[in-house]
């Protein structure tokens, strides 16, 4: 059967970083005016095809609190914080930093991520689609006692879910490879998650990232689907990104971090990915998988090229979860298996020479 090569990387955009000021002397400091002590937003930018990066982030949510974490009072309601033509963060009304009181932050994006639910709730989430990246920043205890103007909030973001790329190739040129679906299944769609109660600044630690419980409701997601014959996709030795696909369902998938087992070679609760393709002969166009010798459940019945399904398991040696903020590059190559009907040799027999006398006198 093809080969797995997985790679695995930390995303390039794992944390958005926004500029701020702390904010910790005296409110009472001369100079220091109401306007003076407006709440405000700073950002950096970068950009990322498909990412939530600082550059292409154009709005976020903010949610504030002061009191205790077991006992929190709402200071910002789930205000909007969106960048103006002059790359100012802005929103309406205008906060100010309370006096003698500190406040913990909450920023995520996009905006209609939570729903009805709050940051220092477990937050549900239908995952349907996976084509959307999300983001979460906290920060806690802050205050506006700078002692002068424009006191800002940090927010670093991070990405809550995991990112997934798919990419095929075949190096053996004596094989024609043809792709028509490529899926993930046994995939949770919907889980609840959590945000952390520490700052997402600075290094990255367990405690500083958010994380997900009660992951659930098992199913496929469809990476690429041939729709018309010119979906096809021929491979070879040259990586197919399917991330970057224009047609059927390409693009990256932004999915829920969950476990991943491998106990059944692709069969109950297993989740894996499965490539939809038939393997031909290169030089003559005759069939060589799946064929006569193809078990049942990797023949697709009734499909329009009498397509067989190959599975690569999502776990790894190295590896049986995905977690939050990691990019995971699987790069599948196909080549020969042991049902493609390639010629074999087997022990060979030789016969003895025959005798011919031939006499002489």
């Amino acid at each position: 059967m093809g080969t797995t090569k997985l790679l695995l990387s930390i995303l390039a955009s794992f944390a958005i970083a926004l500029s701020s000021c702390s904010a910790d002397d005296d409110p009472a400091d001369a100079g220091v005016t109401r306007s003076d002590r407006q709440i405000r937003f700073g950002a950096s930018t970068e950009i990322a095809r498909g990412d939530i990066t600082t550059n292409n982030l154009k709005t976020f949510n903010v949610y504030a609190y002061m009191g205790t974490a077991t006992n929190p009072k709402v200071f910002m309601d789930n205000v909007v914080v969106t960048k103006n033509a002059t790359n100012l963060w802005t929103y309406s009304p205008v906060e100010y930093w309370p006096a003698k009181e500190s406040l913990d932050f909450f920023a995520f994006a996009p905006a209609d991520w939570l729903g009805s639910a709050t940051p220092v709730t477990p937050v549900p989430y239908d995952n349907t689609y996976a084509s959307d990246d999300i983001v979460y920043a906290v920060s806690p205890n802050m205050s506006g006692n700078t002692g002068s103007p424009n006191a800002q909030v940090l927010f670093n973001f991070r990405h809550a879910l995991s990112k997934v790329i798919i990419k095929l190739s075949s190096t053996n040129t004596n094989l024609q490879v043809k792709v028509t679906n490529v899926a993930l299944a046994n995939i949770a769609m919907k889980g609840n998650f959590h945000f952390p109660g520490i700052s997402t600044s600075g290094n990255v630690t367990p405690n500083s990232i958010g994380h997900w419980t009660d992951q659930n409701s098992q199913g496929p997601y469809l990476y690429h689907m041939s729709q018309v014959a010119a979906d096809v996709i021929t491979l070879d030795s040259t990586p197919n990104d399917l991330s970057g696909s224009e047609s059927g369902f390409g693009g990256a998938k932004y999915l829920i971090p969950q476990d991943l087992v491998w106990n059944n070679n692709g069969s109950g609760a297993d989740n894996y990915l499965t490539v939809m393709c038939s393997v031909y002969d290169a030089h003559t166009g005759t069939k060589l998988w799946p064929n006569a010798n193809t078990p049942t459940e990797n023949v697709v019945e009734g499909s329009t090229y009498g397509d067989g399904l190959l599975k690569f398991p999502l776990s790894t040696a190295s590896f049986n979860e995905w977690q939050p903020g990691y990019q995971y590059i699987y790069n599948v190559v196909i080549n020969s298996n042991d049902e493609m009907g390639a010629i074999q040799f087997g022990d060979p027999a030789v016969d003895a020479f025959v005798d011919v006398d031939t006499n002489y006198q």
